[in-house]
């Protein structure tokens, strides 16, 4: 696909679908550039960060120079140009020696004689300026997110979802988690904020000597332990810490951490967290845990089980004042046009063998896509750089900021009589009631959500499918909340330069064209049938004509129950 570049670029809405489509090709002719104020020929504002937000992609698009007049000399070998900025082609900027160096190669007898004849003879125009200022563009773009620098080959590609309850995670999936800056920093700050709350709250502990009890769930290779060991460092609360972990690999991992980093603190204890009675005391029973740390979470906040997991450890928790870390989470979700990531899908379920890929919740870093609901009211031209600030210094994020709706919640610990229900269902009792929504005796009917949301959509567009995030509460105490967020909305604020989640893509098998002033209602279900879980989702398109609420349009209902979590 190729794009012709106007002189001034439209809506920023026009040019976030622009930036969706596979566009290969940018052609740039002499009327798309405008003089500055030095004379020198240069592209509008808005012209300039589309480009650079363009040259951020894994697949850059060519940029095609048309109508700017032949480049002097190209078909002369001994034609020699001397100029102020930029190259004729990238080789020779990068074989071009630095400002202030004196180091250069001596010149041959030939390269010599040449120089001398055309002393006094050099341009000192630059013959190809609208090359130049490319070149200018290219080597002045801003610097590089956290989150850019560690997807940069992540952009657009589809993952399956992680199932580390009925998998064992290799070590390479736990080293990628652990690079993250942000995640582990915030989790021991709420570790930390909860032993400082416990102390001056002045509870009691569930250990003999008065030391807090934390028990790290799903520990893996032992990140959320350090943190904890570290928070009762810094709060000078003691602590007596215990690793949970079913993965044979990681516990001996662990032990070796406990040997040589923890120095004997941590009791590494290997089995599924479901199948953990808890601390052992002294007198050989089984005693509870004060603060439960887990981290479980997956793209789209329960996607990797978290709720049934912390079900079946809560019975360990103290159930006069334990807590859990995370508190809560939040699934969220917005509708997205991307062309790239469905013709990728489509290419698996016809050509790849893989009839139930537009069924899979895939985990992708999303780079190329369009958001089709936004925020009401939000500017609709890019905005200027204001004085002083270079190309590099400005942020090409999209500017408009999506409508993102909450999907469902879980909280944690849960109430000590829905597990109750729970466990009659699963012994059978006819007071439990049993019969699951969708099979089984219904044990975890409490974790089944279900939504339906409206957005509204401003311009026309395809909706390709579902962006999935989440949000999570760690702690909320007395120094308020610690928050971790993949929202886009509330990313940035709560927890920026996150990177141990990607979002989520809930794909649609038959894209809905959606014109403008419409309406897209989506509607969602998490399921269970006490074995996996699963979800369903279905999208409605609508519009409004003399006051009537008519649906131009209807997707298949898609399920991922043959792809589901395993519990």
């Amino acid at each position: 696909m190729t794009l012709d570049l106007p002189k001034k670029l439209p809506s920023l809405a026009l040019q976030s679908r622009w930036y969706s489509e596979p566009v290969r090709l940018f052609i740039l002719s002499a009327k798309a550039f405008i003089p500055n104020e030095k004379g020198s020929w240069v592209l509008h504002k808005t012209s300039q960060l589309f480009i650079m937000r363009c040259m951020r992609l894994k697949t850059t698009p060519w940029l095609l120079l048309a109508d700017i007049g032949p480049i002097p000399g190209v078909d002369d070998p001994e034609a020699e140009f001397e100029y102020s900025a930029g190259y004729l082609s990238p080789g020779a900027a990068a074989d071009a020696p630095s400002p202030g160096s004196s180091a250069s190669a001596a010149p041959t007898p030939a390269e010599a004689a040449q120089v001398a004849r055309k002393a006094g003879k050099k341009s000192s125009s630059d013959p190809t300026p609208y090359l130049s200022y490319l070149r200018y563009m290219q080597r002045n773009q801003p610097p590089a997110t956290q989150l850019e620098r560690f997807g940069d080959n992540f952009q657009d590609y589809l993952q399956s979802p992680l199932q580390p309850l009925a998998d064992n995670l290799e070590s390479i999936t736990y080293e990628v988690f652990e690079k993250d800056p942000i995640k582990y920093a915030w989790y021991e700050e709420a570790i930390a904020r909860a032993l400082e709350d416990w102390r001056d709250q002045q509870k009691s502990t569930s250990s003999e000597d008065g030391a807090v009890v934390i028990a790290v769930v799903g520990s893996g290779r032992g990140p959320l332990v350090t943190r904890a060991l570290n928070a009762s460092v810094r709060t000078g609360v003691p602590v007596r810490v215990y690793a949970i972990e079913k993965n044979p690999n990681a516990y001996v991992v662990l032990l070796g951490h406990n040997r040589n980093i923890w120095g004997g603190q941590v009791t590494v204890v290997k089995t599924d967290m479901r199948a953990w009675k808890g601390p052992v005391k002294p007198d050989g029973t089984s005693g509870n845990v004060d603060i439960l740390v887990s981290e479980l979470l997956g793209s789209f906040a329960d996607n990797e089980l978290s709720p049934e997991c912390l079900d079946g450890v809560q019975h360990v928790l103290n159930p006069d004042h334990g807590i859990s870390i995370p508190a809560s989470y939040t699934a969220h979700m917005t509708p997205i046009a991307t062309p790239k990531l469905y013709a990728d899908v489509y290419s698996r379920a016809t050509h790849g063998g893989d009839a139930s890929a537009f069924e899979i919740p895939w985990v992708v870093m999303f780079s190329q896509f369009d958001y089709l609901s936004i925020m009401p009211n939000q500017p609709q031209v890019a905005p200027q750089l204001s004085d002083g600030r270079k190309m590099r210094d400005f942020d090409l994020n999209p500017p408009l900021e999506p409508l993102v709706h909450t999907a469902w919640e879980f909280t944690h610990p849960q109430p000590p009589t829905v597990l109750a229900q729970s466990s009659l269902r699963r012994g059978g009792s006819a007071v439990g009631g049993g019969g699951g929504l969708a099979g089984g005796d219904g044990a975890n009917e409490h974790n089944f959500r279900h939504c339906k949301v409206t957005y509204p959509i401003q311009e026309q567009g395809v909706c390709h499918g579902l962006a999935g995030y989440f949000e999570t509460v760690l702690y909320s105490g007395s120094q308020g909340p610690v928050e971790l967020s993949t929202n886009p909305v509330t990313m940035d604020a709560k927890s920026k330069d996150m990177i141990s989640w990607f979002p989520i893509f809930f794909p649609l098998k038959t894209p809905i064209h959606l014109p403008s002033n419409s309406e897209l209602e989506v509607s969602m279900w998490r399921q269970t049938d006490d074995r996996k879980v699963w979800y369903e989702w279905l999208v409605e398109a609508f519009t409004t004509i003399g006051g009537q609420r008519i649906r131009l349009g209807i997707s298949d209902l898609h399920s991922s129950k043959s792809n589901g979590c395993l519990m």
